[in-house]
């Protein structure tokens, strides 16, 4: 498993039921609804077989754009979650905790179905020990432009072309680190 699908759990669940928000005034609600989702199962991390426990709730809105923005769905979605990372040989465990609000700032048609929109997750996520020492904390806002093909069917999803982290701001210990630096901190906390 690797440093980056640990770190966009929570970006990776939310922007699964959402693509965007910070709608124009005269949009239309698509779709509504909580988020719920568990999930366990038994994996390799940095060289250690761990049972990986996922719990995500949250909320999310979706709406239609209008006029120029037809095939534009734009969303908001609030995301809390909890991924605990259990040793199967000896029982230690670790978990990565946070709550994420994710929404689009703005959509510009780019002709065609083709949007560029401006992506904005905001919150904090926390590495906690077995013991519920907080190891590590980011807290902040990622400011991302996403180049997306709306495919034209009127439905939210589509297509990313492309996505360029445009800002970074607060600290993010967790996001910064590479591969090298995450496995020793988890061989610290359960190897």
């Amino acid at each position: 498993m690797g440093l980056g699908r640990i770190v966009a759990t929570a970006g990776t669940f939310a922007v699964m039921v959402v693509m965007s928000l910070a709608v124009p005034a005269h949009a239309t609600v698509f779709d509504s609804g909580p988020i719920s989702f568990q999930d366990s199962f038994e994996e390799d991390l940095c060289g250690i077989a761990v049972r990986h426990d996922v719990i995500v709730s949250g909320h999310f809105r979706t709406r239609t754009g209008k006029g120029d923005l037809d095939q534009a769905f734009f969303g908001q979605g609030t995301v809390k979650f909890t991924d605990t990372f259990t040793n199967l040989a000896t029982g230690a465990s670790f978990s990565i905790e946070g709550k994420v609000v994710d929404k689009d700032v703005k959509a510009t048609p780019l002709g065609g179905n083709v949007f560029e929109f401006r992506f904005q997750e905001a919150g904090t996520v926390v590495v906690r020990d077995m013991d519920g020492n907080v190891v590590l904390r980011d807290s902040g806002v990622f400011r991302t432009t996403i180049v997306f093909d709306t495919l034209g069917d009127s439905l939210p999803g589509g297509v990313v072309l492309d996505e360029t982290v445009d800002r970074v701001s607060g600290p993010h210990p967790l996001f910064e680190m590479d591969e090298a630096a995450f496995c020793d901190m988890v061989h610290d906390l359960i190897g």
